[in-house]
């Protein structure tokens, strides 16, 4: 079992990677700095992808769970992914919006099936520990992922077009790579059923029409609408905003990125015993907290100190948050319909983006501190939501 728990670990490793190189760091800047594209171009392609992954991924959910079966799904969504990515440093701006809109949404898809793994692979009384373990591997790619960026660019020029291009084939490559763990080292049983993608979709149906009887993981599904809206728009744009408000260098932001995947680390590993022990709902309210204290700080003191304190706290509040989700999730179903409703976990959290084309509008049309601004209100309504769960 702790093989498999490793082999499951493993491609939280692999997914971070793409998360950290492609949907941070490099699409961003490729985007604006050498194909001309702009913030509101970046948030119509992951708010977009990411809309178009929760009105899908919950058939997935549910087809995967008639089939008893997650690691099919999971490879050929990694694999697309891959294929995306590398392809978007081939193609001119419209071509490379699309690439990178396909690559995020397979990477999604990917990420809710390797969730729903979950409760397979660990018993309940080590949910928060083995999630943690998983989120801190994640966190450890990253590191990887930016040691192994840094030399590609250290050849090929740390301002550099060729040396952005080579990126994209290297965070395919590694993608997948890191991901062959878990493709050969968790066990799966034979399919079960048929997998019929009409009967999942009536069978989520049915689900969506018995929704309202379950209030509290409705409003656990709201307060994750509300806190990965203000996460992922963070994710998306923290480069573009570091670059233009605090005028950091892609060397530069590459020190600070990694420490701050340092923080998120170790701030998944501690809270993953605290899970286990005092329950996900109050890590997640503190993750939340942290977050409004790290916006606001960079809303009034958008300066270099005050991005790398703030980025330290806000790693480790997002290693929080992603430690308490899963086991916050699983202890609120029932072990058979864990598949579909970390589907649902992902229709709440990808209409989140809703906030990614409105943090990208305003900041395009407007300014970052608007944008920003708009992060705390989404926390706060967040934390209301959860309060009740």
């Amino acid at each position: 079992m702790k093989k498999e728990i490793f082999a499951w670990g493993m491609y939280d490793l692999a997914n971070t990677i793409f998360s950290a190189l492609f949907v941070t760091f490099f699409f961003p800047l490729y985007v604006k700095q050498y194909l001309g594209g702009n913030e509101f171009q970046l948030g119509l392609v992951f708010g977009l992808s990411m809309l178009a992954v929760g009105v899908i991924v919950p058939v997935i959910g549910a087809w995967s769970d008639r089939l008893g079966r997650r690691l099919p799904f999971i490879v050929f969504f990694t694999a697309a992914c891959c294929i995306f990515a590398w392809l978007v440093a081939a193609v001119p701006l419209h071509l490379a919006l699309l690439f990178g809109f396909l690559a995020n949404f397979s990477y999604h898809a990917a990420l809710t099936t390797y969730n729903a793994l979950l409760p397979s692979i660990a018993s309940r009384k080590e949910l928060g520990k083995v999630s943690g373990t998983g989120v801190a591997l994640g966190y450890l790619g990253t590191v990887i992922a930016l040691l192994i960026a840094g030399i590609i660019l250290y050849f090929y020029g740390w301002e550099t077009k060729q040396g952005t291009q080579v990126i994209f084939a290297a965070t395919a490559i590694l993608f997948f790579v890191f991901a062959l763990p878990l493709f050969f080292g968790v066990k799966e049983p034979r399919a079960r059923v048929s997998g019929a993608v009409f009967e999942s979709m009536k069978e989520v149906g049915q689900t969506l029409a018995k929704l309202s009887s379950h209030k509290k993981f409705v409003n656990f599904l709201l307060a994750m609408f509300f806190f990965t809206n203000a996460i992922f728009a963070v994710i998306i744009f923290l480069f573009p905003f570091a670059r233009e408000q605090i005028h950091i260098s892609v060397k530069m932001f590459f020190v600070l990125y990694t420490l701050q995947a340092i923080a998120a680390a170790i701030g998944s590993v501690v809270s993953g015993r605290f899970v286990d022990r005092y329950g996900p709902k109050h890590l997640l309210q503190l993750s939340a907290f942290i977050w409004i204290g790290v916006v606001l700080l960079l809303i009034f003191f958008p300066t270099l100190p005050v991005f790398f304190i703030t980025g330290l706290f806000g790693g480790a509040a997002l290693g929080m948050l992603w430690t308490a989700q899963r086991p916050q999730l699983i202890a609120m179903v029932k072990r058979e319909k864990v598949g579909q409703f970390f589907g649902f976990l992902e229709l709440a959290g990808k209409f989140s983006g809703i906030l990614a084309m409105a943090f990208g509008a305003l900041a395009h049309f407007l300014n970052y501190q608007a944008a920003l601004a708009l992060l705390v209100v989404s926390f706060l309504i967040g934390l209301w939501f959860l309060e009740s769960v």
